[in-house]
């Protein structure tokens, strides 16, 4: 869990320069679905290296959403005070289907603001991800990410866009959220609500029914094993439109490596 430190130092020019490039770059066509569901925080950690294993799947009535599954695997290090890199592999299985390899991903945060000097933390996440395989678009995607850290809450709100590029990329530009509040118990456990949405082309939203938004439950703890720390999110979602799966359930464990 993210703690409020005043001794980071940033280097707002670089990130603000990477920040205006990728403003640039989802001016073309985008994609965003519901798949893998993760809250990212703009806080970076200089020196810190994690593992995390991640996932999500459904339960539902329709047969053509129920028991989707996503796995991630994801390997992240805190290059310096404002500049986190990572690398994911995934794997999927889609309703019906089995579980098979996904996609190779490599992942940057870039932290705008001093944590705390602000009334509200900024940052931007990107990623590209890699299919194995020849017919499928690879995909170019960014997050601007927001955080706001009082004593015992914290809010955290993410937009995300999505763009393929290849000879398959589908051409369309939609829009997803992601918003989590968490309110501290103790020093190591917190419990709060997750949500996140997607309503398709922003040109052309689509009508809310066929919308995908979810949101639930969360608790937050950590503990160790031995002398391992290791943080757990437990997230139980509910579809709020026919477009939405009934019930979505979302688990995130990391490991810090040093």
């Amino acid at each position: 869990m993210h703690k409020t430190s005043n001794g980071q130092k940033n280097s707002p020019c670089s990130a603000y320069l990477v920040f205006l490039i990728l403003i640039q770059l989802i001016t073309f066509n985008c994609w965003a679905d519901l798949s893998d569901l993760k809250v990212y925080s703009p806080i970076v950690e200089k020196g810190k290296m994690g593992l995390e294993i991640l996932g999500n799947t459904t339960i539902d009535d329709d047969a053509a959403q129920d028991r989707f599954q996503y796995h991630e695997l994801e390997y992240e290090y805190g290059v310096t005070d404002w500049w986190a890199t990572s690398f994911t592999t995934s794997l999927i299985k889609p309703s019906g289907e089995s579980l098979k390899y996904n996609i190779l991903g490599w992942e940057n945060t870039l932290q705008f603001t001093k944590q705390g000097k602000y009334w509200l933390d900024t940052g931007v996440h990107f990623e590209l991800e890699f299919d194995d395989e020849n017919d499928k678009p690879k995909v170019f995607e960014m997050r601007l990410l927001f955080e706001k850290t009082s004593t015992n809450y914290q809010h955290t709100a993410n937009l995300n866009f999505e763009q393929q590029f290849g000879s398959q990329a589908d051409e369309s530009t939609e829009l997803e959220y992601i918003w989590r509040s968490k309110k501290m118990i103790t020093e190591h456990s917190a419990i709060g609500f997750e949500a996140y949405g997607a309503m398709g082309e922003i040109k052309d939203f689509s009508a809310l029914k066929n919308q995908q938004h979810i949101i639930g439950p969360a608790i937050y703890n950590e503990f160790k094993i031995g002398d391992i720390e290791i943080e757990l999110h437990l997230v139980w979602m509910f579809g709020l439109t026919e477009g939405s799966a009934d019930n979505t359930f979302r688990w995130q464990v990391e490991f810090p490596l040093n």
